[in-house]
């Protein structure tokens, strides 16, 4: 490796580093990765091209998965005449092609990313800890919107369980990680995000415990167990509050309020997939869901209503079906679907090899992608600048990871 290979590597070691640190506790610190990653690009143009021609079982899944999506979205404003800005956060999603390739180039070193997030989440927690004691925020989300920002936190806290090693320091490690997610999101109150992170936690256990026995599967599963009632029962934990304001909600929905958090979600995903299902092909337009709401009669007699002044559907796939019809629906659960098919490749080349870190990194990336996807079930991943920032950005990092240990993997075994 030349020198200047190297300084390279080492400066994607510290981005890999930062990029937790950065994504949860930096105002604008996604702007701040963006500007890291660019560098990187522009450092190392010279060896990009054979990077992907070495890579390209990675790279070019992952290219046509995000162009194909991006291809439909600005189809849809061409077609619709909307402004550009309609498809300035689902542009973001490219960063996923640009990361992963100067992740392959400038080959880092995984430990760091491990280290980032235990940093990145213990800090998250001390800010969150001042905003909500201190400050009195009810939804205390560090620099960023409270829902993005918990959806952030569970999939770091997954990636950081996944971290490689055995030892009783690193399960404890990792198990940290865990902690730190869950008391954040005690305190920021992101049902969705708490969700998704204890659902995903269950099959991670086979991650996190390789050499599994059934002394480890009680211990562990009392432990998830034992992490989700505490959330429920410590005292001063929002989380009862807002685990009985949701079945309130519903009550009030079924007698026919829907001026509430699950009503309204309730209600535009009825609106939205009804719209889908007369404009299967094209939808309203990217960027419109608001134009679906106020046409009907509802909100032209209660104009004021919660429901009618939303901007997205708070779902992933109700707001691409409504939108951008089957190909954008399509498109958009390709960005899940084919990174995952990919993570999932990478961990089965570096099973059974001395390649544990590709295991922890491939496992990490479907834990995100997991993570994502219940989420998105209420929130739109593209709504915000720094939640697509987010999935893009660690997609390509951790893909990027995982693929160099996959390929190394392969070419010991050959």
């Amino acid at each position: 490796m030349t020198d200047s290979s190297k300084l390279l590597s080492r400066m994607a070691t510290v981005l890999v580093f930062a990029f937790p640190v950065l994504i949860l506790c930096v105002p604008r610190g996604a702007g701040v990765f963006l500007a890291g990653v660019g560098v990187l690009a522009l450092l190392g143009w010279r060896g990009m091209g054979r990077a992907w021609r070495e890579y390209s079982k990675v790279m070019t899944p992952l290219a046509i998965a995000v162009l194909a999506f991006m291809l439909v979205y600005v189809g849809s404003k061409l077609y619709f005449h909307t402004p550009w800005n309609v498809i300035d956060n689902p542009s973001r999603t490219l960063l996923a092609i640009l990361t992963c390739w100067v992740i392959l180039r400038a080959a880092p070193n995984p430990a760091w990313l491990w280290r980032g997030i235990t940093v990145g989440l213990f800090l998250a927690l001390l800010i969150v800890g001042y905003q909500r004691f201190m400050l009195g925020d009810d939804r205390p989300s560090a620099f960023v919107q409270a829902i993005a920002f918990g959806n952030m936190v569970a999939a770091l806290g997954l990636v950081g369980f996944a971290r490689p090693g055995e030892t009783r320091r690193i399960h404890a490690e990792a198990w940290f990680n865990v902690l730190c997610a869950v008391g954040i999101l005690m305190l920021n109150g992101t049902r969705g995000a708490m969700v998704a992170m204890f659902a995903t936690l269950i099959p991670m256990l086979l991650i996190r415990y390789r050499r599994f026995t059934f002394r480890m599967f009680l211990v562990a599963i009392v432990t998830s167990v034992a992490l989700a009632a505490a959330a429920y029962v410590l005292p001063g934990s929002p989380v009862p509050a807002r685990v009985n304001q949701a079945a309130q909600e519903l009550r009030q929905y079924e007698q026919g309020n829907i001026e509430s958090s699950v009503g309204v979600r309730l209600k535009i995903w009825h609106v939205g997939m009804q719209y889908f299902a007369n404009h299967p092909w094209t939808g309203v337009g990217v960027g419109q869901f608001a134009r679906i709401l106020r046409a009907t009669p509802f909100c032209q007699q209660q104009p004021k209503s919660l429901s009618c002044i939303v901007e997205h559907a708070h779902n992933d796939i109700v707001e691409a079906a409504s939108t951008t019809g089957i190909l954008g629906l399509l498109t958009m659960l390709g960005l899940f679907l084919v990174p995952a098919e990919l993570f999932r490749r990478a961990l089965i080349a570096c099973r059974g090899s001395h390649h544990l870190q590709g295991v922890s990194l491939g496992g990490a990336g479907l834990a995100v992608v997991m993570t994502s996807l219940i989420c998105g079930l209420t929130q739109v991943t593209t709504a915000h600048q720094a939640n697509v920032v987010f999935y893009a950005g660690l997609i390509g990092l951790l893909l990027g990871m995982a693929g160099r240990e996959a390929h190394s993997a392969s070419a010991d075994g050959a």
